[in-house]
């Protein structure tokens, strides 16, 4: 199911798989036969469920079949899948996998929708130059060469789905860790769109921590887990930094209050949860909450950049209908 560029559509099939496996799971048959009613998403994830089949077969748990299996699963979904059938809650995992991936295709969709205008008119603006170019050529006469008026316009283009192309390499959870870093780091400082990505990512470890601890494992392997499940080099590295401390007996909530990277929010709901002993209650609510915080941001930084491309479009207009009349009244006096 990995790929390089995770589409609307991949999470929504991703999405199905995992609600009619649980929907099987539910009814009772067993997890080898509901694998093999369970139509794949594509013909390569065929190949990888038959793999799973056969090793389920060999006397496999599902989580030891997908050890060593990164190009299929991504590390979320199989901490998740491990923790489900530890605790004997599969099922509920599954269906659970399903509700998350509706809401990434969802979110992935409505923020590609507002970008798509303001993308297309961005093409628009670096091909306007050779399309002057072009029409000036042919409305005087001149011998009128398609690839030569084009030619720097498509150079420009090329070279920005290149970088994009790259960015999105380096970003893939395979690529190195400190390069993700890095990148992350950067992604964060970026206005608007950092902290919707940052809130999305608390988001998802609050999800997984909940998921986790619901299943049976302990605070701080759930803590751990769920850091590196959250596909977050920043949240991977802060939570291995404090690992040490839960290891003297200190509470995941006293660590937190030292950490001023994590709202304060973050940190207070938690406290409350574990002080209280309805933690499973508060990390469910971190979980919501980051989410709509995060896709509300991330939607309004698409507005935002909708309206700077526009205003992009009105400054390129006016500057060419001002040179073309400046060129003109040159010329006549």
């Amino acid at each position: 199911m990995a790929s390089l560029i995770e589409t609307p559509r991949s999470f929504r099939r991703r999405s199905e798989f995992y609600h009619q496996l649980s929907v099987l799971q539910q009814a009772g048959i067993g997890l080898t036969q509901s694998l093999e009613q369970t139509p794949p998403p594509s013909q390569r994830d065929g190949l990888h469920i038959r793999e799973t089949v056969d090793r389920l077969n060999a006397g496999e748990t599902f989580s030891e079949s997908l050890k060593g299996r990164e190009n299929w699963l991504p590390a979320f979904d199989r901490m998740m899948i491990k923790a489900g059938e530890t605790g004997g809650r599969l099922d509920d995992t599954l269906r659970t996998l399903s509700e998350h991936y509706t809401q990434r295709s969802a979110l992935i969709r409505d923020v590609l929708m507002k970008l798509a205008y303001p993308v297309f008119i961005l093409h628009f603006i670096i091909l306007m130059p050779g399309i002057i170019s072009f029409g000036s050529s042919l409305l005087g006469n001149g011998t009128a060469s398609f690839l030569g008026a084009f030619f720097p316009s498509l150079l420009t283009l090329g070279a920005l789905y290149a970088a994009v192309y790259f960015v999105l390499y380096l970003g893939q959870a395979n690529r190195g860790f400190a390069i993700r870093h890095r990148l992350e780091k950067i992604w964060h400082c970026m206005p608007m769109f950092g902290p919707a990505l940052k809130e999305l990512k608390l988001s998802r470890l609050s999800f997984a921590l909940h998921a986790l601890l619901n299943a049976g494992v302990n605070v701080r392997e759930a803590w751990e887990s769920a850091a590196s499940a959250s596909g977050s080099p920043w949240l991977a590295t802060t939570v291995r930094t404090w690992l040490p401390k839960l290891d003297r007996g200190q509470l995941p909530s006293e660590v937190l209050k030292q950490q001023e990277d994590f709202p304060r929010v973050f940190r207070d709901l938690y406290a409350t949860g574990e002080v209280s002993g309805q933690l499973d209650d508060s990390l469910q609510r971190l979980a919501k909450l980051y989410h709509e915080e995060g896709t509300r941001h991330l939607k309004s930084a698409a507005g935002v950049t909708t309206g700077l491309v526009y205003g992009a479009v009105v400054v390129t207009v006016a500057f060419i209908v001002i040179r073309f009349w400046t060129n003109y009244y040159g010329s006549i006096f």
